[in-house]
């Protein structure tokens, strides 16, 4: 009864559901609205906000820093910057080994000095491609190259007078005389170097440059769940200057590769680390933001991408060659090492590991920079949650799938990820050639994500993310199978496949940005890096298998990608709608919490309170310790 009193200190009434000493349900809260109430079930102590228009808050953590402020909103400057050099770093094969680069075989050693063209006429056999005569790219006429360029150009004239006649060899290989040995020339007017010219990645080793790719994915694949897991265990700060130390030396040292299986081993690294630091950055700053803000920050993470993915074309349009541009796009993350002394611990996985006092030492510097009262007696941790230091070290993967709830959400996001990855890459696989200059081509392409993420915000803002994940996922599908019914060839203009294909890139690239959010707000804190880094696994699986499904689906049945891009995209909207709500609720911290999210048991254990001091539950239903929830 005593905690339903007014204090002899003159302090404001401590206001519960139910008085843990007596079960009295407590009513006489109205005269008290400069208080701020949270409460866990049972539980509640009183956090002066004077008289702070909020929305309702969801946590204890968030009671007392604020569900967003300058010290969030100062962390996401620093941290989102991540996205800049991720972009660079997925997009840069495009660059580093262009498509159709021309080449044909080189000339002997003492023919150097002939021109280009002159020397193709002579020794280069010519074929149809696309109704047009092209010179061939692998074959060479078979001649006596140790002639003089006048007696071959004799020889040639003499021996049939039409040199098509002549049998057809492979590219020779000559030995330089600095020691070198050359098998083909390129037309390098646009890229001065690349490493389709420095490795020879054409004719027989051509697949080198797809392996170059899938090395890179795969390693994105496993820096998302094993660099997550390093974050879930050792924490986000250490884990951000871990991976920024190895991404630093791994690209600088890929720059310098001198075989094109040292640069595919070191890429792989690279990949490795980016993915590490990018996902562990997103998870970090959407821990200490609540409400409409974890949308917002969630959805804004992705705009730095975007500029990425834009600026890359005029840094690779300035530097063409190709161990210039690793360095740029690598070098400039050396400032991700500040991260170690300008950023905390994340308060709220140190509270996972039971380290309260170092939580409350960085939580004091929060509201110091917010602006907020803070007071040791304030919790940070609801009293109904049971999470420990022993759970919180001891979860891993396979927590995900231990109990059913949390098992069929994970399954469920797996697939979610691994479609929108699918779906996107069998998009720009089938769309058909967009032609034009590939610098522009790439700047098109990051632009278009712009409205795509400022969409995806007014969405997560207005409907929360069932229905806006569903929405963009069943309208990619549909731009797919439109862009797979209008095919290339068919149609004299190719508006309806650029249409289409920029629809599916819009839909697919807000879908990609909601899951992102979704995702890291369903899992709970103890698994939460892990649980996204291995979401974004499945959907490096989807980019891998989307040519394969491309290219021997045709095999098989002329509209079979149509069914299977178009299909895994609506199914994928339609299972969203199965997934718990998260737009305004508390972020769950352990296993049981995650379980329990978005069923009637979680709705009974954690009530959100109004930070101006009026409870709002628009889902009351009754006490499982006794009494009912009141309206306060």
């Amino acid at each position: 009864r005593s905690d339903c009193e007014k204090r002899s200190d003159g302090d404001y009434l401590h206001s519960v559901v139910n008085c843990r000493k007596c079960g009295v349900v407590c009513s006489n809260v109205k005269a008290f609205n400069c208080a701020v109430l949270t409460f866990s079930t049972s539980f509640a102590t009183k956090v002066n906000m004077s008289e702070r228009k909020e929305e309702p808050c969801e946590d204890s953590l968030l009671a007392v820093i604020g569900q967003n402020g300058k010290w969030q909103l100062t962390i996401f400057l620093i941290v989102s910057i991540l996205g800049i050099p991720s972009a660079w770093n997925m997009l840069a094969i495009t660059f580093l080994a262009p498509n159709n680069l021309d080449h044909w075989c080189a000339p002997p050693n003492h023919l150097q000095n002939i021109s280009v063209e002159d020397w193709k006429q002579l020794a280069i056999p010519m074929k149809m491609k696309d109704g047009k005569k092209v010179y061939q790219q692998c074959k060479m006429y078979d001649l006596d190259y140790t002639l003089t360029e006048s007696e071959l150009i004799s020889s040639v004239a003499t021996s049939s007078g039409d040199s098509n006649t002549t049998a057809l060899i492979a590219c020779r290989t000559w030995t330089r005389d600095d020691g070198a040995h050359q098998t083909y020339d390129y037309d390098l007017s646009r890229f001065s170097d690349t490493i389709v010219n420095t490795f020879d990645l054409v004719c027989d080793n051509k697949e080198m440059v797809a392996h170059a790719q899938s090395s890179y994915m795969v390693g994105i694949l496993l820096g998302a769940v094993l660099g997550g897991i390093c974050a879930d265990w050792f924490g986000r700060r250490p884990t951000l200057l871990i991976f920024t130390v190895s991404l630093l030396i791994f690209g600088v040292a890929a720059s310098f590769s001198q075989t094109i299986l040292v640069f595919m081993a070191l890429r792989f690294l690279v990949a490795f680390s980016m993915m590490a630091l990018f996902t562990t950055g997103f998870v970090y700053i959407l821990e200490p933001v609540g409400g409409k803000w974890r949308a917002v920050y969630g959805i804004s993470y992705e705009f730095p991408f975007a500029i990425g993915f834009m600026s890359l074309a005029a840094i690779a349009y300035v530097l063409n060659s190709w161990r210039q541009l690793e360095l740029c796009i690598i070098l400039p993350c050396a400032v991700f090492v500040s991260f170690y002394f300008l950023i905390p611990e994340s308060p709220r996985w140190l509270l996972t590991r039971n380290r309260e006092n170092e939580a409350r030492t960085i939580v004091e510097k929060i509201c110091a920079r917010n602006k907020r009262e803070y007071k040791a007696t304030y919790p940070l941790v609801d009293q109904s949650s049971t999470k420990t230091d022993d759970e919180a070290s001891r979860a891993t993967l396979l927590d995900l799938f231990r109990t059913p709830n949390l098992r069929w959400r994970t399954i469920n996001f797996y697939y979610n990820w691994f479609v929108n990855s699918f779906v996107y890459y069998g998009l720009s696989l089938n769309s058909g050639d967009l032609g034009g200059d590939v610098f522009i081509n790439i700047f098109i392409a990051g632009a278009v994500e712009v409205p795509a993420y400022a969409l995806s915000i007014f969405l997560l803002m207005r409907s929360g993310r069932r229905w806006p994940l569903c929405l963009t996922m069943v309208v990619g599908g549909a731009a797919c199978l439109g862009t797979m019914i209008f095919e290339k060839n068919v149609y004299t203009l190719d508006w309806p496949i650029v249409t289409f294909a920029m629809i599916g890139k819009f839909c697919i690239s807000a879908s990609f940005a909601i899951v992102y959010v979704f995702s890291a707000e369903v899992y709970p804190t103890v698994v939460r890096t892990t649980g996204v880094g291995s979401s974004s696994m499945c959907a490096r699986l989807g980019s891998i298998s989307a040519p394969y499904i491309s290219f021997y689906g045709l095999q098989v049945y002329r509209y079979l990608p149509v069914i299977c891009f178009g299909a895994t995209s609506i199914l994928a909207g339609l299972l969203a709608l199965l997934l718990p709500e998260t737009r305004g609720k508390s972020l769950p911290d352990t296993i049981e919490e995650g379980e329990a999210f978005g069923t009637p048991e979680e709705k009974a254990r954690q009530v959100p309170v109004d930070l101006n001091g009026d409870y709002k539950d628009e889902n009351a239903g009754t006490n499982p310790r006794g009494g009912e929830f009141s309206r306060l």
